[in-house]
């Protein structure tokens, strides 16, 4: 039995999936959330379209679970009202900051390459930091990490993460700032598409990465970061690049070069000093008979045209 029957609720669909058995969403009104439940069949009668973003009217029941004290709504009436809120206005700030012009790549900055200090904005109690202080020191043990403890979900996640990226970018010496959490449903990532996280990244003058895991479309702040990568891990490894694979795609190569340069120069100074002791032959052939120094002249010359040769690789 039902803990409530014919419950009507309106509100926003949000972390929209489903199987083949049952379609799951999250109902959201501002920052209030009730998960839902609805069988394939009965979805497929209803002859309407769910996605993320859909404003509906819902009449269904509430079950409660008293282990965990969870609960959920069954509806078994949906009524579209049309596009939410929330996703209107996360398409609106998008135009509006792309017409400022903060996504345009002209305004991205690089980190360095091999960082002394990584400035790091998420939560202390969940799995982002230690995913990319892991994924930083497998490739640079020497870099040093400095956490700033942040919010990243609910109404005081957007001022917390600004709060955060202003501090290490203001005062302390970071060479890049990373900021982010371990995924999470959309409702939960609302965070990192809103104006005040996207302008304290826009003008931090210190290079920002965001690291917001697992999701499938790109969050406005991901769009003003400097670089976005598609989990923690993945920032921890581009911001700190490791000594040992530097060495072998960039030093191995220019090292290799230059023993060839260094063998074409020991074969060049060989032939300068064949040329030279032929010189030298000549030199000593200056005394001799008129029909000797010629015969002997004929066949220095022709030495000294099959060591040419021979150099050029024409024989």
């Amino acid at each position: 039995m039902p803990a409530l029957h014919g419950v009507r609720c309106i509100g926003e669909v949000t972390d929209l999936h489903q199987n083949s058995t049952a379609l799951y969403f999250t109902l959201t009104d501002g920052d209030a959330e009730l998960p839902c439940m609805l069988w394939a069949n009965r979805y497929r009668n209803m002859d309407i379209e769910l996605e993320d973003g859909t404003e509906v009217i819902l009449e269904g029941d509430i079950d409660y679970w008293v282990e965990g004290g969870k609960i959920d709504l069954k509806p078994w009436e949906i009524i579209v009202v049309g596009d939410g809120d929330q996703a209107a206005a996360v398409e609106r700030l998008h135009a509006e900051l792309d017409d400022r012009g903060w996504f345009d790549e002209d305004h991205k900055q690089s980190p360095p390459r091999f960082p002394d200090r990584v400035g790091v904005v998420t939560s202390l109690r969940g799995d982002a930091r230690d995913d990319i202080q892991n994924a930083i020191h497998n490739q640079d043990p020497t870099v040093d990490i400095l956490v700033k403890d942040a919010t990243v979900q609910g109404p005081d996640a957007p001022t917390s993460l600004a709060n955060g990226i202003h501090h290490l970018d203001r005062s302390e010496d970071v060479d890049a700032i990373i900021v982010g959490r371990g995924g999470g449903s959309d409702s939960n990532l609302q965070a990192f598409n809103t104006e005040r996280v996207s302008e304290a990244i826009f003008t931090a003058n210190t290079p920002v990465v965001t690291a917001i895991g697992h999701t499938a479309d790109r969050l406005i702040g991901d769009h003003v970061a400097d670089v976005a990568a598609i989990t923690p891990t993945a920032a921890g490894e581009y911001v700190a690049e490791s000594h040992e694979e530097f060495i072998s795609s960039t030093l191995d190569p220019l090292s290799q070069e230059l023993d060839t340069a260094f063998e074409t120069f020991e074969q060049a100074h060989e032939h300068e000093k064949e040329l030279e002791q032929a010189v030298e032959t000549a030199t000593e052939l200056e005394g001799m008979a008129p029909i000797y120094y010629k015969i002997a002249l004929v066949i220095l010359v022709l030495l000294l045209l099959v060591i040419t040769a021979l150099w050029l690789g024409v024989i």
